[in-house]
């Protein structure tokens, strides 16, 4: 048995990855000790592998004031000092960290003491801590292509993604399923814009609509006159509401992007143009390179995703998404065989 300490904070993209490496491992007979920052979902996801559980108050820096950025600085400093003392006393064998602001600290504690680090970066784009903890670590395992860096010592696993738990519900052969979804916290982009337009083809179209936290009004006013919606502010399952959808209109979240590949799903992929290192541009550029979609910006006419409409729905683009995935083996599995095997 290996003490195995993941390091994982802030938003799901961080965090899911990070407890479904964690719950393999712990499967597997390993110990889970998990550094996070102090949101409440970080403490969730702990809780489920039965971690032991420590917060740090570490912050991020990019996007800062001067003043929030001292503060900021003055925490990774303490933080770290608080990871060196962490380690003593939990003594792990293996630290993964991935990426994020909580990662800088227990990656720099685990070189001080020189612990065995790895990295996993879920974009196509190295995030900051992981562009910097990549030179010390073992192995980076990569969720994605990256899009224009090099690193070394890197491998190519995929995202660690939810599997299908339930199997698909009868569709109704005489229209087509979509799937649109923001995220979690929802996209005015997508919930002002979409409506409208799939309203125009309502005798074709059946639609799922996950409209994020507190949006679900506005959105059901935008869909009206049209009936055949379905609109929740949260979905329980989004990997089956996809997998029974005949294509998506989505962000491009690394996770999602993995979650369509591994179940051979596309569609309209429409990144966050305020994501950091504009790192969604370039996942739904790797996505859609390989065939699987296409990308509209929100800067762009919107008659060009109107036209994309129309050669999905009149023209039965979609049809062309629906492929089996290649790799059906679980990226926490090869993450673990591959630290479990480095060194011997």
């Amino acid at each position: 048995m290996n003490n195995i300490l993941v390091a994982a904070a802030g938003t799901g993209g961080h965090v899911l990855p990070a407890y479904r490496f964690a719950k393999h491992a712990k499967t597997s007979g390993n110990k889970i000790i998990w550094i996070g920052g102090r949101r409440e979902i970080e403490r969730k996801y702990a809780a489920k592998v039965n971690a032991d559980f420590y917060s740090l108050g570490a912050t991020g820096v990019r996007g800062k004031n001067i003043f929030e950025s001292s503060r900021a600085i003055f925490n990774l400093g303490f933080s770290t000092v608080a990871c060196i003392f962490n380690f003593i006393k939990t003594k792990p064998d293996i630290i993964v960290v991935f990426g994020g602001y909580i990662s800088i600290p227990v990656g720099i504690a685990a070189i001080i003491l020189r612990k065995k680090l790895f990295t996993h970066e879920q974009n196509t784009v190295l995030g900051t801590a992981n562009k910097f903890l990549s030179k010390f670590a073992k192995i980076n395992f990569l969720g994605l292509p990256l899009h224009h860096e090099s690193v070394s010592r890197a491998k190519l696993v995929g995202n660690p993604v939810d599997v299908l738990t339930q199997k698909d519900k009868p569709k109704d052969t005489n229209k087509l399923n979509i799937y649109v979804t923001g995220g979690s916290l929802g996209s005015e982009f997508i919930n002002t814009n979409i409506p409208s337009l799939l309203c125009q083809y309502s005798e074709k179209i059946q639609i799922i609509h996950q409209s994020g936290t507190g949006n679900s009004d506005i959105v059901r006013e935008n869909y009206k006159p049209f009936k055949n919606v379905e609109i929740s502010e949260y979905i329980e399952d989004p990997l089956t509401t996809m997998q029974n959808s005949d294509f998506v209109i989505s962000r491009a979240g690394a996770l999602t992007l993995s979650e369509l590949l591994m179940i051979g799903r596309g569609g309209i992929i429409i990144p966050l143009p305020s994501a950091i290192d504009n790192h969604q541009f370039f996942n739904a550029e790797y996505f859609c390179g390989i065939g699987m979609g296409f990308i509209f910006q929100e800067h762009e006419d919107i008659n060009k995703l109107k036209n994309i409409l129309d050669e999905l729905i009149l023209n039965e683009g979609f049809r062309k998404f629906n492929v089996d995935a290649e790799d059906k083996n679980p990226a926490e599995k090869k993450m673990l065989e591959s630290i479990l095997d480095y060194g011997k």
